[in-house]
């Protein structure tokens, strides 16, 4: 097995050229225009379906660092809240717009202008975007540092890490959850419930899509939804009930706990800060999981005129776009993205490239190490906690993920919004990156569930069907042999 060096950052999954590159321009001058400074070097790595990127710890809490100073400041984060409100305003009109068109009817250059327009706002988005994970990162070790002198047991500070950085704000998974028991009661009533599977349908249809792929849930879906929720939750109403009584107590006892820690005014302002990020993590994701389906729509459309397949498409670069309406596009060149491909940004420009240069340029960026000898047993930081014992499902892919059977234990690089179908059904959750603010440790939160992040080597180390427990107090996972 080949590990790297643990001064790395990895995340690693399922995912497609086109979207991500959007994401990479974003952070690099216009996040630079922005915010002062562009993010720190890093490394994409794509073979075949599955991307690694990479970027330097160091660096990573360095920029954190730098950010945080610059929003640890209330009124930033009221600039950045109504900046955001702003951009929204303007996805959901774009998004209408979008709506309204006849995609094959229109003439090539109003559909290169149409993939412009969410080519802008999807930089547009990401810029802040940009924020969030080393924010997340740099101000969770900062809160670590609190604790650490507060005079309390490692496993009292970890729960009050956990605490401190759980968000008090609602995620649209929790969200959606809610709208969905509103629904079961009028079924459970006996109400027609048509209309309002419709509805629910046209408001979080994407939810499922992810940078590999995207799809359209129908009412079917939500109808089956509706179906399993009455099955675990016979009273849904209480539920309701439930969560509205568990969000308040939340917010009681992370009050509470500020008051007894006496904290500075600069680690109050940092909680606070943490607490937005934790939840602007799930909102960023919100909206990146809509503009990616109206990017593929039009990729489809784009791709149909030329004879070349949607997922040709997405192995594209930006700029390649306007080459493809004016024929001179090489074809042979994606074809070779689609098996090894490598993109790095070095802080000031960009190398990429494919076949032989790729495979030597990342021996040379990530110097790779062996390590031969067998690990039955890994830690990772404990962000929601509990015992389960069960067989593993390692995977990268959302679209496996969602065949996880109730009972197993999902064992992925990270989580996103579209593992949440996998994430209801699964006994636990592990993850090789991620802190407490990752979407896995909110998720799991929300949803009861053990789960432990950061371990950086668990889907290297575990294979599906393993048997292993997940013990959710200690942070550590293990292969079970009986």
């Amino acid at each position: 097995m080949k590990i790297k060096d643990e001064q790395w950052f990895e995340w690693e999954r399922q995912a497609t050229v086109h979207p991500l590159t959007i994401c990479m321009e974003a952070w690099m001058e216009p996040t630079k225009n922005v915010y002062g400074r562009p993010w720190p070097p890093c490394v994409l790595i794509y073979k075949g379906d599955i991307i690694s990127w990479h970027l330097k710890w160091p660096d990573l809490l360095e920029y954190g660092k730098y950010l945080i100073d610059k929003f640890v400041e209330a009124n930033e984060r009221t600039k950045l809240l109504a900046e955001l409100d702003s951009q929204v305003k303007y996805l959901e009109n774009l998004f209408a717009e979008i709506d309204n068109l006849t995609l094959t009817e229109l003439q090539n250059a109003d559909l290169l202008e149409t993939y412009k327009q969410i080519y802008d706002a999807f930089v547009r988005w990401f810029v802040p975007g940009a924020l969030v994970e080393p924010i997340g990162h740099k101000g969770e070790r900062l809160i670590q540092e609190v604790l650490s002198s507060s005079g309390k047991t490692e496993k009292q500070q970890k729960e009050m890490l956990c605490l401190l950085t759980t968000t008090t704000k609602e995620s649209f998974s929790k969200r959606e959850l809610k709208d969905l028991l509103e629904i079961a009661i009028r079924k459970k009533k006996g109400d027609e419930i048509d209309h309002l599977l419709e509805q629910h349908m046209k408001k979080y249809f994407w939810l499922h899509n992810n940078y590999f792929s995207t799809e359209v849930l129908d009412t079917k879906f939500f109808e089956n939804e509706v179906k399993l929720i009455l099955k675990k939750y016979p009273d849904p109403d209480i539920q309701i009930q439930k969560l509205a009584s568990e969000a308040s107590v939340l917010k009681s006892r992370k009050a509470e706990l500020l008051k007894k820690l006496n904290s500075s005014e600069f680690d109050a302002n940092l909680i606070e800060l943490l607490d937005l990020f934790a939840w602007y993590q799930d909102y960023r994701k919100e909206y990146v999981m809509q503009i990616l389906h109206y990017l593929d729509q039009i990729l489809a459309e784009i791709g149909r005129r030329k004879n070349y397949t949607l997922k040709e498409m997405k192995y594209t670069l930006p700029e390649e776009i306007p080459k493809i309406f004016e024929n001179s596009f090489d074809i042979d060149l994606v074809r070779e993205r689609m098996k090894h491909y490598l993109f790095y940004f070095d802080g000031k420009g960009i190398e990429q490239g494919v076949g032989l240069w790729s495979l030597e340029k990342e021996k040379e960026l990530l110097k790779l190490s062996s390590h031969d000898a067998e690990i039955i047993e890994i830690k990772g930081m404990v962000a929601s906690k509990g015992y389960v014992k069960g067989k593993a499902r390692v995977t990268m892919s959302a679209e496996e993920a969602k065949t996880i059977q109730k009972g197993e234990i999902l064992i992925t690089s990270m989580t996103s919004p579209d593992f949440v179908t996998a994430i209801k059904r699964a006994a636990a959750i592990v993850t090789n990156e991620g802190g407490i603010l990752c979407h896995a440790a909110v998720v799991s939160r929300e949803f009861d569930i053990p789960c432990i992040v950061g371990t950086r080597l668990a889907t290297k180390v575990f294979k599906t069907g393993d048997l292993i427990e997940v013990d959710g107090e200690l942070g550590v996972i293990r292969r079970v042999f009986e």
